[in-house]
């Protein structure tokens, strides 16, 4: 049992985008992440009134905005009454590679793919100001509830998610299953959409869809790639949390402590 299953996975927020909780998963002692503590999600600039008070009733105190600027002020964050923290400017990818294999013609489905997946091989270095800041936060509200978002809620909050259930000891599948529902939950189609407006905007006069689909939607290659990238410069996630992200065992003990029950 992967806690997949489990119907209260999906925070029911009428303006929520991929707004998910990673409660309710089984570590390799047994042991299950305590339910509406911790939360996934993309941008939180369509939020209701009644949305709001569902997070105040749930305790979340702090929000953790992991976009760049220019995202922050194209969607606006609801005024939702916790602590924002919004300067870790996390940029994954490199999209100038995108538009060069584009306009060279060496983009296909597979070339984007490729482009995609490095992204999440070599950003094992540059993310860990962001990410190192980011678990301390973890850490630090660990007797309440937090939020951490990006754009989408699949690439930066899936690598961030990734590193959490990793300091819990949630098996490798079921991270890797945990990335995999943002398909479920994640209108790619949209942001697909948004993407072709560019590319018209640009005076692009060919592409193909499917060659968008590996930016606007997840893939399993990407997750493996980002967790074995870790595994190979450090051993493994835990070393990665403590050499490369500066936690301590002590910390990794505060959160299971706090976020594991059973």
């Amino acid at each position: 049992m992967t806690g997949l299953e489990n119907q209260s996975r999906l925070v029911p927020l009428e303006g929520g985008i991929n707004f998910r909780d990673i409660g309710g998963y089984v570590n390799t002692q047994g042991q299950t992440v305590k339910w509406r503590k911790i939360m996934r999600c993309g941008h939180l600039a369509n939020l209701t009134d009644g949305d709001l008070n569902t997070l105040e009733t749930i305790g979340v105190s702090r929000i953790h905005d992991f976009r760049r600027e220019e995202e922050q002020n194209q969607n606006p964050s609801c005024a939702i009454r916790a602590d924002f923290i919004d300067d870790y400017q996390v940029s994954i990818g490199d999209i100038s590679r995108f538009w060069e294999f584009l306009f060279d013609g060496q983009l296909s489905a597979e070339s984007s793919h490729e482009l995609v997946v490095n992204s999440y091989r070599n950003c094992i270095q540059v993310v860990i100001p962001a990410f190192s800041r980011f678990m301390r936060h973890i850490v630090d509200n660990a007797d309440s509830a937090s939020v951490f978002h990006c754009s989408a809620g699949k690439d930066r909050t899936g690598m961030a998610a990734a590193l959490i259930l990793s300091a819990l000891d949630i098996p490798r599948d079921t991270i890797v299953a945990d990335y995999m529902l943002t398909i479920e939950h994640y209108n790619s189609d949209k942001l697909i959409d948004i993407v072709e407006g560019h590319l018209r905007d640009a005076k692009v006069e060919h592409w193909d869809r499917s060659w968008l689909v590996p930016y606007c939607s997840v893939h399993e290659d990407n997750i493996v790639a980002f967790l074995e990238a870790i595994d190979a410069e450090y051993g493994d996630v835990k070393s990665y949390l403590i050499s490369g992200l500066g936690l301590s065992q002590a910390d990794i003990d505060k959160m299971q402590e706090s976020f594991l029950e059973g």
